[in-house]
């Protein structure tokens, strides 16, 4: 199978560690293409689409996983500022950020036979925390819009991070520092040392309370790679 994973940094791979290369492992079979790219929001992902050659032959399955930058933390006038330049602004409305995504989901059924949306996931790793209730409203609004597309599925992943984060101590820590996040990209090669620093921070499946760790990043992996072995034997 041809299959597409599309969305932001957490697909990109960077900062922290990189689900899609423990998909590629778990997947040998099938041909992964990643199309991850650092701070995307719907708005700035459905541009980037837009403009993207598919080729003619559909893909067979491509997964969309875009959102958690549409999520407000605040942030600092370098955040915002830094979104400006890249291009990449925060949907300003609930509308405007479903109306993108439906945009997106259109798109895509035209270049692919199948498609996942997937929820995004969690902004910090307090589960009950004011930024993981505006996930859980963008969750709903994107469950809703698959049930208009024949070809797409929903999928959420957050079910299987709050299993493993229910018995735990967890932390507030959730990272609002650009400069940080880039010192994370430059300093932090590796999984053992990305789960070092995580560890430092009482995080437990993510660096900095977005970005995945290697536990965070198996997780994915092992529902994507699940994903996958459903999708295909539907299709057989």
């Amino acid at each position: 199978m041809k299959i597409a994973l599309i969305g932001d940094s957490l697909t990109k791979g960077i900062p922290g560690s990189s689900y899609f290369a423990i998909l590629r492992k778990k997947l040998p079979q099938h041909q992964l293409i990643n199309l991850g790219r650092g701070n995307d929001t719907v708005i700035s992902l459905y541009r980037r689409l837009a403009q993207l050659r598919f080729g003619s032959e559909p893909l067979d399955l491509a997964f969309l996983w875009v959102g958690v930058n549409d999520v407000s933390q605040g942030g600092s006038w370098i955040f915002r500022a830094g979104n400006a330049l890249r291009q990449q602004p925060r949907s300003k409305s609930l509308a405007e950020f479903q109306a993108y995504y439906q945009k997106t989901l259109a798109l895509l059924c035209r270049h692919a036979r199948r498609v996942i949306a997937v929820a995004p996931l969690i902004k910090g790793e307090t589960i009950d925390n004011a930024w993981n209730r505006q996930i859980d409203i963008l969750a709903n609004i994107i469950e809703r819009l698959t049930t208009h597309y024949k070809p797409v599925e929903y999928l959420d992943l957050r079910p299987a991070f709050y299993a493993r984060l229910a018995d735990k101590q967890t932390s507030g820590y959730l990272q609002e520092n650009p400069l940080r996040i880039a010192l994370d990209i430059l300093t932090l090669w590796s999984d053992a040392q990305v789960d070092k620093k995580a560890a430092e921070r009482g995080l437990h499946l993510t660096l900095d309370g977005v970005h995945l760790n290697s536990a965070g990043a198996e997780i994915v992996a092992d529902v994507f790679s699940k994903a996958v072995v459903k999708e295909q034997a539907s299709s057989r």
